[in-house]
């Protein structure tokens, strides 16, 4: 063949090529909906037909990068020099391409099962992650060999479809005359570009009427807007997110520029550092009597959901020990809060940090380990007199949660390796028997002030616990199940550990009463969203946690009847709670006790009026000020408190 020939064939196998990947990432669309059909049985066949449809446009952005390539080094080499191995180098690429595909498109259902999302975030956070705990529970909780293994197979049968498709012959042609020549070399220039440009932009000519990752939320379910990203879109999400986590690693002020920052969210700078910059004085004791002990429970995925009226059927049983104290005289409790982000280290990170999330680790950067960050509850807790101690259900090499605890000013930490269990997994012990061992430590030590942050870690996969032993009603929550859950022995063993988490909590916190009658309880979660509802649930269900204060002298009245909050204002909150008149703390958000118009974390914003995705209908003063919060909080991280 000529090179007109070989440019009219090529072009012909890139466009074989390209209708296969349309083709197969619609069917992979249409097969993750059919396998969470269960979350749709509220969204309508329009909004189902929109989301192919804005998944094919955004896909042709996809589909369109992945047949350049091909065109590239395949077609174009090919018409360059006739020996070229166009067919085999096509037939490798795009076989390549499919099984990758396919891989990502077997991963995304287990990862959405556990985290309701496709591709995101996490996948950051997983790189610091228990690796070996990960590997056994993706195998033993959700199947991954076969998943694997059914990767592959399904991957090779696709691509020797592919082969034989792209293997067809394709029609020979070429122009004859001098000026058909020039036509078709103009007509594939101006084609070419055409659809590079109606590519780009997701099936349209110009920005404004194009999609990509960031505008493709555009419909009333989750489940139908994790469908229009394919997995090549929701990995470009994860990369993109990931370039704007470096960007606020140099993030840089001059002195001045700092003073201002720091003064526009409430701060007042005083030239001794950038912690002592957020410098509050309480001015009255709320408390007559200091307590002995303070327990912060952070429950792993103890969400807020249960605990709400749409839900009383079930919540009335399994978070009832939580439903008792928040209901209790001498308890106060927000309506709504916001986790610091949608996992464990986070929320941990937060309560050490006392910083909004911001998208980086301090539990990895060097600052973190050259002095505490003033503003978190060690240092806070420590200078209102006590004795501070990290409990952890899980092993302490977790994300280097030991060493970051320890210094952050924090004196003691215990794990899992100091706790006798005979119910314990790849992720640590069960709490009953973590409660156990603060249980025998505490009655040792019941003449010190001490503050107690216990991380749980029962309630999450592998979910090994037996809960039947240990009591929980599976009948009775099959019987009361609400539609939006569904009845099947997972759903069923994922809410008995809900149950139990709950359970062995109240059990502690009943214990403690009894030996120290002047104690206070910090009940909260770490997270929430990752209970599998089977019906789409808006973020007050999906993505809130309770945040109750329990304890001697405590009142609801306190607060103001539609309060809301986030997990980092337990801080300043404790501190008021339990601190002395005259006597100071540093925090830069305001306490529960505080007026404030509005809280955020890593993707929500909420006010009186409910909650809200970041940046959606957002007042610019509040997108302002959480910008501003955020990039001072990466300030501190990367350098330190002393100001040059």
């Amino acid at each position: 063949m000529n090179r007109w020939e070989r440019w009219i064939s090529g072009i012909q196998q890139e466009a074989k090529a390209f209708l296969f990947m349309a083709i197969l990432i619609t069917i992979f669309r249409v097969v993750f909906l059919i396998l969470f059909q269960s979350q749709l049985s509220h969204t309508s066949w329009a909004d189902i037909g929109m989301s192919l449809w804005l998944g094919f446009r955004l896909s042709l952005k996809t589909v369109g990068a992945i047949t350049l390539v091909g065109l590239v080094f395949a077609t174009l080499c090919h018409v360059i020099t006739s020996h070229w191995p166009a067919q085999r180098i096509r037939n490798i690429w795009y076989t390549i391409v499919t099984i990758v595909m396919t891989l990502l498109f077997f991963g995304r259902i287990p990862f959405y099962t556990i985290f309701n999302s496709s591709y995101n975030a996490m996948l950051i956070n997983g790189k610091h992650d228990d690796i070996q705990a990960i590997i056994n529970t993706a195998i033993n909780e959700y199947h991954a060999i076969p998943f694997l293994i059914g990767a592959l197979i399904v991957g090779t049968l696709l691509s020797w479809l592919l082969v034989k498709l792209l293997n067809i012959p394709t029609l020979v042609w070429q122009p004859k005359t001098k000026r058909s020549q020039w036509m078709t070399g103009i007509s594939s220039l101006i084609g070419f570009v055409i659809l590079f440009i109606f590519f780009r932009f997701g099936g349209a000519f110009n920005y404004t009427h194009s999609i990509n990752w960031e505008s493709a939320a555009r419909l009333n379910s989750n489940l139908l807007n994790e469908t229009i990203l394919d997995d090549a879109q929701a990995l470009y999400r994860v990369k993109a997110i990931a370039e704007r986590t470096r960007q606020l690693e140099t993030v840089q002020f001059t002195p001045d520029e700092l003073k201002q920052h720091i003064e526009s969210v409430g701060g007042y700078w005083n030239g001794a550092g950038f912690d002592e910059a957020f410098t509050k004085t309480i001015t009255e004791a709320r408390l007559q009597q200091q307590p002995q002990s303070i327990h912060i429970i952070l429950g792993e995925s103890y969400g807020l959901w249960p605990f709400l009226n749409e839900f009383d059927s079930i919540g009335s049983y399994i978070v009832a020990e939580g439903r008792y104290v928040e209901q209790q005289p001498n308890a106060m409790h927000t309506r709504y809060a916001l986790a610091q982000g949608t996992g464990t280290m986070p929320a941990i990170n937060g309560l050490l940090t006392g910083m909004p999330d911001m998208g980086l680790y301090p539990n990895y950067e060097h600052m973190s380990y050259q002095q505490p960050y003033g503003l978190g509850i060690g240092p806070v807790m420590k200078q209102l007199g006590y004795k501070t101690v990290f409990w952890y259900g899980g092993f302490s090499t977790w994300q280097n949660v030991k060493a970051f605890a320890l210094a952050q000013g924090f004196d003691e930490f215990h794990d899992a390796s100091e706790m006798q269990s005979e119910e314990s997994n790849a992720w640590g012990v069960a709490d009953k028997d973590m409660f156990a061992a603060i249980s025998a430590y505490m009655n040792e030590h019941r003449n010190e002030k001490i503050l107690n942050v216990i991380m749980t870690t029962s309630n999450h996969p592998p979910y090994s616990i037996d809960v039947t032993k240990e009591g929980f009603d599976a009948e009775f929550v099959r019987s009361h199940l609400p539609e939006s859950m569904t009845n099947t022995d997972q759903q069923i063993n994922e809410i008995g550990h809900i149950w139990y988490a709950d359970h062995v909590m109240g059990q502690y916190i009943r214990e403690e009463q009894q030996h120290d009658p002047s104690a206070l309880f910090v009940i909260t979660g770490d997270h929430s969203e990752r209970f599998n509802f089977a019906t789409e649930q808006e973020p007050k269900v999906a993505s809130t946690i309770p945040l109750i204060f329990y304890g001697q002298g405590i009142k609801q009245e306190w607060l103001r009847p539609d309060a809301f909050g986030m997990s980092i204002q337990i801080i300043p909150t404790l501190a008021e709670l339990v601190g002395r008149s005259g006597q100071t703390y540093t925090s830069m958000v305001p306490s529960l006790f505080e007026p404030y118009s509005f809280v955020f974390n890593h993707r929500l914003w909420m006010d009186a009026n409910g909650i809200y995705i970041e940046n959606k209908d957002m007042p610019k003063s509040y997108q302002d000020y959480m910008n501003t919060m955020r990039q001072l909080a990466a300030w501190r991280i990367k350098q330190g408190n002393k100001v040059e």
